[in-house]
């Protein structure tokens, strides 16, 4: 286990707060692997009072843990996060849940929703221990039978809700916002085209997906110079996030770069919900293959597509506009959603269901 997990669990136990293992890291945790879908850790935790989440908080940040409040849907979580210093953070995280106490059990946010856990299925008072690691973790007393009963509840997080969908009106706005990304990156000369849903969208529907939630680009790494005149480009227009390589050693660290979140600006400063994921691909070989591929890393995936599918950048018209897309667009789409690729699924995972992920062996 991740030796800054390990401490904020054991400063949670001495502070006498009661939580457990919770969402995709309990089903992973029981499926032998705590890290199968997430690299990150989740919890969920009993309700306690706001003077010893104060305390907690300061006895994480003796450890150079910072415990953060944030919302999701007006739902109140905390994200925990290693900042050894100023400058440096940990790139995995350990996500809060609070359980909300009712009269026959506790109610958690769950996907975009409330979930209700009985009291018979989920007791502070009888909570069990679980070894991961020679670590001790809280876990639910029955906690196969935990993870049979609410198992579609503990992934909920994967098939999440969002803020985002595409209505007619923020259709719109995300159509024009496509556009504008468009517009800007064929002024710096990259290679790049849309991917995920919007292609798919594209050539299934000819429209952007209805329950998607974001806008998906892929495009070559090239060179520093060339990243770092695109990233000073779009902020010129947009507010940009740029994330890098999760420091994990199941992920794989190609570069500097390992997708660009760029948001629509609001009032200059602040921006908006809508999100393009522009996912950076780089050139390479697979282990122990010599056949050149471009490899990404999406949801703390390793993750590749053939070379030729790049090799050539082909263009479609979409809302009246021409966009860039890979070469044999309905191939690429096909490696990534399968054969069935024009059958509508709305419960879809790129780490759960992407064929392009890569799987060792």
């Amino acid at each position: 286990m991740n030796n800054f997990f390990f401490t904020a669990l054991r400063i949670l136990r001495l502070s006498k707060i009661r939580y457990t293992i919770g969402a995709e890291s309990l089903v992973g945790m029981l499926e032998s692997d705590l890290y199968k879908y997430t690299h990150n850790l989740r919890l969920y935790l009993f309700p306690t009072s706001p003077m010893k989440l104060v305390l907690l908080a300061f006895k994480l940040l003796l450890s150079g843990i910072i415990f953060k409040p944030k919302f999701n849907h007006g739902n109140l979580y905390f994200k925990l996060r290693y900042k050894p210093s100023p400058f440096k953070k940990e790139t995995t995280f350990i996500s809060i849940t609070p359980l909300k106490a009712t009269e026959n059990g506790h109610v958690a946010f769950l996907g975009g929703h409330d979930t209700f856990f009985s009291s018979e299925d989920l007791d502070q008072n009888s909570l069990q221990a679980y070894m991961v690691n020679n670590e001790t973790l809280s876990v639910p007393h029955d906690y196969n039978h935990f993870m049979e009963k609410y198992r579609g509840e503990l992934m909920s997080g994967f098939y999440q809700k969002h803020q985002v969908q595409f209505d007619s009106e923020s259709e719109k706005a995300a159509v024009k916002f496509m556009h504008k990304n468009v517009s800007v990156m064929n002024e710096t000369g990259i290679d790049f085209w849309i991917e995920g849903g919007t292609l798919l969208g594209a050539l299934r529907d000819q429209k952007l997906i209805p329950w998607d939630h974001d806008l998906d680009f892929g495009m070559k790494f090239k060179s520093e110079a060339q990243m770092i005149q695109l990233i000073r480009k779009l902020r010129r227009h947009f507010y940009v996030s740029v994330r890098s390589f999760p420091k994990t050693s199941k992920i794989w660290h190609l570069g500097k770069y390992r997708v660009l979140k760029i948001f629509p600006r609001k009032n200059l400063i602040f921006k908006e919900a809508l999100c393009l994921d522009l996912f950076v691909y780089y050139e390479g070989t697979l282990p122990g293959k010599e056949e050149m591929v471009y490899k990404y890393v999406v949801w703390d995936r390793n993750a590749y597509h053939r070379k030729e599918f790049f090799d050539t950048i082909d263009t479609l018209n979409f809302y009246g506009g021409e966009v860039p897309v890979p070469a044999n667009a309905e191939q690429f789409i096909e490696v990534k959603y399968g054969k069935d690729w024009r059958t509508p699924i709305k419960e879809w995972n790129v780490a759960l269901d992407d064929g392009s992920i890569y799987k060792e062996g």
